[in-house]
């Protein structure tokens, strides 16, 4: 997954099309290392409707600050750079799925 920085969060988000899914991490957060291969293995599942990016918000504070972020694991989930959903701590890969399909069929109601 792409990192996203206090630098580069704008540009590449807002150039994102559809819906996407930003892990936000630290890097000694034990639960954060095991949300990885889940992550990964959806972002294999869904490589063509969403787009994944990792951001550490410890190296981030000014990102960390603009979307509330206080604990981490936090899967925010953003759709025309806005956020539309946040899934905080480390949930099975079924209950992030499960998130994903509904936030996908909003998006195309809209």
């Amino acid at each position: 997954m792409l990192e996203l920085t206090d630098k580069t969060f704008d540009e590449l988000v807002s150039g994102a099309a559809g819906l996407v899914l930003v892990d936000c991490y630290s890097e000694n957060c034990a639960p954060c290392k095991t949300l990885e291969p889940v992550l990964e293995k959806l972002k294999t599942e869904f490589s063509d409707q969403v787009t994944f990016f990792k951001l550490n918000v410890v190296d981030n504070p000014d990102l960390m600050g603009r979307f509330s972020l206080f604990s981490v694991p936090t899967l925010l989930f953003l759709h025309r750079g806005k956020p539309v959903a946040e899934i905080i701590g480390a949930f099975p890969m079924k209950t992030i799925r499960l998130k994903i399909l509904s936030l996908l069929e909003e998006i195309s109601d809209s």
